[in-house]
């Protein structure tokens, strides 16, 4: 049985191929999996719906079933774990598999003729939870745990060996490749998957972390120290905090280094200010890379293989992605009624359908991001027939109620203005070290950090307000990073909407 495609797979299948294996999966998922779930057992007795009828993802709406949101599976994450008596596993799992693979169900039974001890732990991996990954704990204080399977962990494995040979076949910062891990420590999948990573690529991981584990200053020594020139981390930690230190303490990089963000979206502006700050530390080719992922998909990890290709969709098998437009997901239930699929290259908000086994499932998930698109040509840089999703926004910055362009939008004094874009464009000024762009009815309120002196700061935003044309005069904020983006916080929100 396939958990996952190999990166010969993804580059020779065609989209249609790996879809028809999405689909497969998840029938064997809704029908065998969901009823031990008992939100979803449930929720399709509410419904009256057999899950024998859901042929394919795009069933869920002809069903008339609910998107789930974030604050209800909060609330009651217990009720989206796989739960049966260990008698049962063995008729499940062969369900499971005799509705993908008839082979695989061959195999089973002669395993449990002769290796039962064998089979009774596979059993155990793939359904039962071995760790938990946290959500939400960033943005709430309150987090939740996505509970992982043994299986799912081995799968990961796999997947960020694929995601690291794409990232390295066209980068190699030097002959010693040494990563520095600059993810807080703690109970999530950022700083673990960065770290079975760095195992992979580098020939020396040195296993650090931000956040406090190791101060600021003591990571940019090191960095000097071991010549490091792989980092992976937050955008605003890396500009704000971690190369203005290596700036102010004069170390010296190597000529050539790899930057890849994670955890938050990285406008391109942002990226070039990664860039520029690099150069001043020694670094001539400087290559920065996105990354997305969430507790939520678990195994599912998906990387950019250049700078603006996309984040690839390398573990179909793990999750089905599609957008959604709904009016009311700004609602305060936990469930979502009134919503319909949307054409992947129109985009929309994001949702998932977990495809992977056991341990947490969410299905018709609604993930708490915007994306602008879904494209499913192969990429013309790496080759991989995958689904490749662009310009991803967090449901928080481009508030709900606005609508899906792709755009975070706030109407102020009737007039809606793109606050991403204000905010790309102030970014891309060197004479900009960092903006926060604040939408209020009545105002728009742009903060600015400058990277140079005010007087010589002053006339560029001036001359970029004019050329922008924006149709309600802002007002600015002169500050500093540090009161903007503390040293304490290893990210801030760029983009507030406050109503």
């Amino acid at each position: 049985m396939k958990e996952y495609l190999t990166l010969h797979q993804l580059r020779r299948m065609n989209w249609e191929t790996i879809e028809r294996l999405q689909q497969q999966r998840f029938r064997a998922t809704v029908r065998y999996l969901l009823p031990a779930v008992k939100a979803y057992r449930d929720l399709f007795a509410q419904h009256r719906v057999d899950p024998f009828s859901l042929n394919r993802v795009e069933d869920w709406k002809k069903a008339g079933l609910p998107l789930l949101k974030k604050a209800y599976y909060k609330e009651h994450p217990e009720d989206f774990l796989v739960k049966m008596h260990p008698s049962e596993a063995f008729h499940v799992y062969r369900s499971f598999l005799q509705a993908q693979e008839s082979a695989a169900t061959i195999a089973l039974f002669l395993k449990a003729l002769t290796h039962r001890k064998a089979l009774e732990k596979e059993i155990k991996q793939y359904f039962f939870p071995k760790m938990p990954a946290f959500s939400g704990g960033t943005e709430s204080g309150r987090p939740t745990p996505v509970f992982v399977t043994a299986k799912q962990k081995e799968t990961m494995a796999k997947i960020l060996n694929i995601a690291v040979e794409i990232i390295f076949e066209r980068f190699r910062p030097g002959e010693n490749l040494v990563g520095m891990n600059l993810f807080p420590y703690a109970p999530h999948l950022g700083w673990h998957a960065v770290h079975a990573a760095l195992e992979i690529a580098a020939d020396l991981n040195l296993c650090t972390a931000a956040g406090g584990a190791i101060p600021t200053e003591k990571l940019v020594e090191f960095a000097e120290a071991t010549q490091a020139n792989i980092f992976a981390g937050m955008s605003e930690y890396l500009r704000n905090r971690w190369l203005p230190v290596a700036i102010e303490k004069k170390i010296k990089l190597p000529s050539r280094a790899l930057f890849i963000n994670g955890a938050a979206k990285m406008h391109e502006g942002e990226r070039q200010k990664i860039a520029e700050l690099a150069r001043k530390v020694g670094v001539q080719e400087t290559v920065v890379l996105d990354f997305f992922g969430a507790s939520e998909l678990k195994e599912d990890l998906l990387p950019e293989c250049t700078p603006g290709t996309g984040f690839h969709h390398i573990a179909p098998l793990s999750n089905i992605i599609r957008t959604v437009r709904t009016s009311d997901a700004g609602s305060k239930t936990g469930w979502i009624d009134n919503w319909d699929f949307v054409p992947p290259e129109k985009g929309g908000y994001g949702v998932i359908w977990n495809i992977d086994g056991g341990g947490t499932l969410l299905e018709g998930y609604l993930v708490g991001d915007v994306y602008e698109k879904i494209t499913r040509e192969p990429c013309t840089k790496c080759g991989l027939k995958v689904e490749r999703i662009f310009n991803v926004s967090r449901i928080k910055e481009a508030e709900v109620q606005f609508a899906l362009t792709g755009m975070v939008e706030a109407k102020v004094k009737g007039t809606r203005i793109n606050l991403a874009a204000i905010r790309e464009a102030l970014l891309k000024l060197p004479e900009i070290a960092e903006a926060q762009v604040i939408g209020h009815k009545s105002q728009l309120i742009l903060r600015i950090a400058p990277a140079v002196s005010r007087s010589r700061a002053e006339p560029k935003l001036k001359a970029l307000l004019e050329r922008l044309a924006i149709e309600v005069t802002p007002k600015i904020e002169w500050t500093t990073v540090a009161k903007l983006a503390p040293e304490d916080m290893l990210k801030f929100r760029g983009i507030v909407i406050e109503t």
